[in-house]
């Protein structure tokens, strides 16, 4: 490793020390009866010397049960907070030495999962609301880019607060959510002034997608991104990276684990278009079950030389079956 990896602890036990002090402020607390006296067991977890609970300061994070190392996870954390535009899967993957680009993938969607404040606050006061087009790049198998809209959405918690947006008819039903709505037509007001702070916050966001993860933005787990973005875009003034490592580290220990079968799955899929899916029947059957999947027809079937995922829509609703 670099030599800019040495300010995290150096060996194993230094590690599962430091960790106990981020989750509980202490060098051990007992997770069952508070106790401070332990045994170490060989395979890493702590018995408590008063209840003889097995204490894991893994159990309860995003570290349970993960294969890779504590010192790899680190690492990766470090990695992911001290630079200031983020790190890319495959940029991850080097610098840590994993050998597949699935581990790095799963890394840090887990490590975006930990950015997520439940402490956080909605944005009160005077808001500008707009939408925004993002360029999805698609699988190569599917042959081209994805454009979709979505709406970058600033929810205000205090009624009435003063919601600025541009003269888009779909606005207009904020003022009976009791808000203050002051629309401005783009005729009116000079392009570059109609909007300025969204717009800032839009191009950031834009060239952050470009930059760090080169274009490619899968629809599904934009959620996640977006996160990522708005957890660097409210610290990127700070200068004290080791803060920030410090920050996500804090929630890592907090944040319930979530399995590889979530976060590839999460619990609403869509809008799925099947023409972009090469075998629609063996992806629709890998879907657990208790998920919301939206899928979306393309009506193209009786449209020459067009792809689709089955011959009609009886055989599609004979491979989809809905409960």
């Amino acid at each position: 490793m670099s030599s800019r990896f040495q300010v995290l602890p150096a060996n194993d036990e230094a590690r599962l020390h430091f960790l106990e002090q981020v989750r509980s402020g202490k060098s051990f607390q007992c997770q069952a009866c508070g106790a401070d006296k332990f045994w170490v067991l060989s395979a890493g977890p702590r018995r408590s010397q008063s209840c003889r609970f097995k204490n894991s300061v893994k159990t309860g994070s995003i570290f349970e049960s993960s294969r890779l190392s504590l010192k790899t996870w680190l690492y990766a954390i470090w990695l992911f907070t001290a630079q200031k535009t983020g790190v890319s899967v495959l940029n991850l993957q080097k610098y840590l030495g994993l050998g597949s680009y699935r581990s790095a993938w799963l890394l840090l969607h887990k490590i975006r999962n930990s950015m997520i404040f439940a402490d956080r606050s909605f944005l009160q006061g005077e808001v500008e609301v707009d939408e925004a087009l993002s360029a999805a790049s698609a699988r190569a198998s599917e042959g081209a880019g994805l454009k979709a809209r979505n709406s970058l959405q600033l929810r205000p918690n205090v009624h009435g607060s003063i919601i600025h947006t541009d003269g888009w008819p779909s606005y207009n039903a904020v003022s009976k959510l009791g808000y203050k709505h002051l629309p401005r037509s783009s005729a009116a007001v000079n392009p570059d002034k109609l909007l300025p702070r969204i717009s800032i916050v839009t191009a950031l966001l834009k060239r952050w997608i470009l930059g760090t993860l080169h274009g490619r933005l899968d629809l599904k787990h934009m959620d996640n991104y977006f996160e990522e973005f708005i957890f660097r875009f409210y610290r990127r003034t700070s200068k004290a990276r080791g803060l920030l490592f410090q920050r996500v580290l804090e929630n890592s220990v907090r944040v319930q684990p979530v399995p590889y079968q979530e976060i590839i799955f999460p619990k609403i899929l869509g809008p799925v278009k099947c023409i972009y899916r090469i075998n629609f029947k063996k992806w629709y059957d890998k879907i657990p079950s208790k998920k919301l999947v939206i899928l979306q027809s393309n009506a193209g079937f009786n449209i020459s030389g067009h792809v689709n995922c089955s011959r009609s829509l009886s055989d599609f609703a004979t491979i989809t079956p809905m409960s």
